[in-house]
């Protein structure tokens, strides 16, 4: 490693550069490698979501510099720009710009979950994943671009404090917009013109992936891309907040064991060894044949297709998924490599006829009231309030470097990690004074 190439990583990960799509995993170290191809994921996988599309046509050129130190860093020999057919224009203005650096663009049909990284890695280099895998694994790199473009800020120096988030749904206004990492969901939705339902709720995240939660002092953290605020007794609402002992009774009692979770699975069809229907079974089992059937979750991604999508009878495979992987974690279990070796298959040749139109979506979930656009509103606007978490990245989470009663001003480190543990240190978002500090972060009040 140059003394250049360690000094500008060490740039990334002092401030706070993690993965902005929704995983977190600290930038610098996947940076940390030599691949042949950089991917910029603009696909932008959940439904409604236009955070993706907004921060790359508010920062072109940041999001440019931002793919050419990781060109830098990582020795690409590609660098593509991927985005789906709702950003095709997107892409299309960049297109000049994308020549003239030697970037490739790439467009993936309006479908679920395009954004996927297995997905993209596969369609722009033609390689599978390992099982279990991520994509250094085939020598490829792959970052959210509102990542990329706090690469380019981190370079000159400055810390990730703000997050791009579309707030939509039952709100008066749509929009995506920039706040303070640490703001209310209360807040963002005051943005909104606060909601147009009685007794609301929010999906964090997505519709497909996200969480459900009827807390609105929970905070923005760098890794929230979306608010969509629905009903409770929303159809998707019910879904998500249906308990355990609900859905493992209902699915003990009703699968029919007709495959259509697995035969719709974006990763089954991807060639991997995934087979919700098998997981489904286990519901009748116990001991060894239960923890044997568990394996066939063991690769679940969790995006929901099989539980909101493809069951005729409205079951819960993804949940039932969940809970088997955990059983498998706690028994350390797992396949060997050569049941994987024997398992892991080619993409199956009509996969490209079982991706989910994004409309389907819209229309199967009651969405459809909702499919509108959510343009970036630039606002002065900040808090009075933020609470920043300290752990929503991969990794150890960060320690306070603050306490109570002191001042803090914006982009001051208030959370380190050990320079020996991954993770990254975590920055003040807006001027004031310590509040409070507890698991959930650090509070500081105008």
């Amino acid at each position: 490693m140059t003394a250049k190439t360690e000094r500008i990583l060490q740039q990334i990960r002092e401030a706070g550069v993690v993965g902005a799509g929704g995983a977190g995993f600290p930038t610098y170290k996947k940076l940390d490698a030599q691949v042949e191809h950089v991917i910029a994921n603009g696909a932008e996988c959940e439904p409604l979501l236009q955070k993706d599309r907004e921060s790359m046509l508010q920062e072109p050129d940041a999001f440019f510099r931002g793919l050419q130190i990781m060109e830098e860093l990582t020795s690409a020999r590609q660098v593509t720009i991927a985005v789906k057919r709702k950003n095709e224009d997107v892409a299309a203005g960049m297109q000049d710009q994308a020549e003239v650096a030697g970037f490739k663009t790439f467009v993936y049909e309006d479908v679920y979950p395009a954004g996927d990284e297995y997905i993209l890695v596969y369609e722009i280099s033609g390689r599978q994943i390992p099982p279990g895998g991520i994509p250094l694994s085939v020598g490829c790199v792959v970052d959210n671009v509102e990542t990329i473009i706090n690469i380019a800020h981190a370079a000159e120096g400055v810390p990730v404090t703000e997050k791009y988030i579309t707030i939509t749904g039952a709100v008066a206004e749509s929009l995506t917009t920039v706040v303070p990492v640490g703001t209310s969901i209360a807040d963002c939705i005051r943005l909104a013109g606060g909601p147009t339902c009685e007794d609301p709720v929010a999906l964090t995240g997505g519709v497909m992936m996200g969480g459900v939660t009827s807390n609105f002092s929970e905070p923005v953290s760098k890794t929230l891309g979306g608010i969509i605020v629905l009903p409770s007794d929303h159809y998707l609402v019910r879904r998500k907040t249906e308990s355990k002992a609900t859905y493992t009774r209902i699915g003990h009692g009703q699968c029919d064991q007709c495959s259509l979770c697995t035969e719709l699975c974006p990763r089954y069809i991807l060639g991997y060894p995934i087979e919700p229907h098998k997981v489904m079974r286990t519901l009748l089992m116990t001991g060894e044949q239960k923890q044997r059937g568990s394996l066939w979750a063991q690769y679940c991604c969790e995006c929901n297709v099989c539980s909101l999508i493809a069951c005729p009878e409205q079951l819960d495979p993804k949940s039932i998924c969940v809970d088997a992987k955990a059983l498998l974690r706690e028994n350390q279990d797992g396949r060997t490599e050569a049941e994987l070796e024997s398992l892991f298959r080619p993409a199956h040749p009509v996969r490209k006829g079982r991706e989910i139109p994004i409309s389907t979506l819209y229309t199967r979930l009651g969405l459809k009231p909702y499919d509108r656009k959510a343009k970036f509103v630039k606002t002065e606007w900040l808090p009075d309030c933020v609470t920043i978490p300290l752990n929503t990245h991969i990794g150890a989470p960060a320690e306070p470097t603050v306490s109570e009663g002191m001042s803090v001003r914006r982009g001051e480190v208030i959370g380190r990690v050990d320079d020996h543990q991954l993770g990254c240190p975590v920055h003040a978002s807006i001027d004031g004074r310590v509040t409070s500090i507890g698991r959930c972060g650090v509070t500081i009040t105008k």
